[in-house]
């Protein structure tokens, strides 16, 4: 049972340290889409954990993975530009 813990752990930190190197693009992305900062980093922490538990992201080629990001990042930030337009009017 401790050895299936550790390989889960392995699994877990692999993920983690992959997806630290997504997190600029993933800000970046909200910024131009979202421009305030403080939302945009709130949606760039949700796009990164919802790619945590994304096995079609994972089993993605990583030269296509940036694209992938760029299509969640876009569909999460609309739809939160679309909440924020509908609070205005």
């Amino acid at each position: 049972m401790y050895e299936g813990a550790t390989i889960l752990m392995l699994d877990f930190q692999k993920k983690v340290d992959a997806l630290r190197r997504y997190e600029s693009l993933c800000f970046t992305l909200c910024v131009r889409i979202l421009v305030e900062e403080h939302a945009s980093y709130k949606t760039a922490e949700q796009v990164l954990c919802q790619l945590f538990g994304d096995r079609e992201f994972w089993l993605t080629a990583e030269s296509d993975r940036s694209q992938y990001i760029l299509k969640v990042c876009t569909k999460l930030c609309m739809k939160k530009r679309e909440i924020r337009l509908s609070r205005t009017s």
